[in-house]
């Protein structure tokens, strides 16, 4: 309930979603869907009932990396321009949503991995979300906000939104696989995501943090 109420207080003065065409070239979409298919061992997030995802942080492919912090540092401007917020990249995965995958409404409040290590924070700082689509070929699984828009997919666009604040879901997946790249942003520096890649599949972006 009580983040139900912090919506209520600051979803008025929330910047609306925005749909950012061009983030990402179609042929490097492709490519990063063809890799995610070969390097299936890597996936550590989800669970399949609505997606499988492989952290940034375990991808060594040195020309995905470079791709994907190249969106991320546009990112990172138009969130500057939106609010004149500094914030820094938390965690980014990139995903297969398979048919039958669904997300009902939530808020990006904390990530499951937090509750998993306990790193919640007293006030929440992943104040930015965006999902870029690789892919715009399936049927389903369009991005929604209840009782509000429903956003068509776009391969190389991204929806930038406060996901914080503005709650949102992902319709099932109806024909063919939906494939994202998914980013959250903080506004707390001592949060950044890992910037160089890591081996051991067991770690994630929280958990490496409480190693001494």
């Amino acid at each position: 309930m009580k983040e139900e109420s912090h919506l209520q207080n600051t979803s008025k003065s929330c910047s609306p979603p925005r749909m950012l065409k061009y983030l990402m070239r179609p042929e490097r979409c492709q490519q990063i869907i063809e890799f995610h298919k070969s390097h299936r061992h890597l996936q550590a997030v989800g669970d399949g009932s609505d997606y499988f995802g492989i952290r940034l942080m375990h991808i060594h492919n040195p020309d995905i990396r470079q791709w994907v912090f190249e969106v991320m540092v546009d990112l990172i401007g138009e969130i500057r321009k939106t609010s004149d917020q500094i914030v820094f990249p938390e965690m980014v995965a990139i995903n297969e949503w398979p048919i039958g995958g669904i997300q009902h409404p939530h808020l990006d409040t904390y990530s499951n991995q937090q509750f998993e290590a306990g790193t919640e924070e007293t006030n929440p700082s992943r104040e930015w979300t965006c999902i870029l689509y690789l892919n715009d070929d399936f049927k389903g699984g369009r991005t929604y906000v209840p009782d509000g828009e429903t956003y068509e997919p776009e391969m190389g666009s991204g929806l930038l939104f406060q996901g914080i604040y503005i709650p949102h879901g992902v319709e099932k997946v109806r024909r063919n696989s939906r494939h994202t790249i998914s980013l959250w942003f903080t506004t707390d520096s001592s949060r950044v995501m890992p910037i160089y890649p890591v081996r051991d599949l067991g770690l994630n972006e929280d958990n490496i943090r409480q190693q001494p």
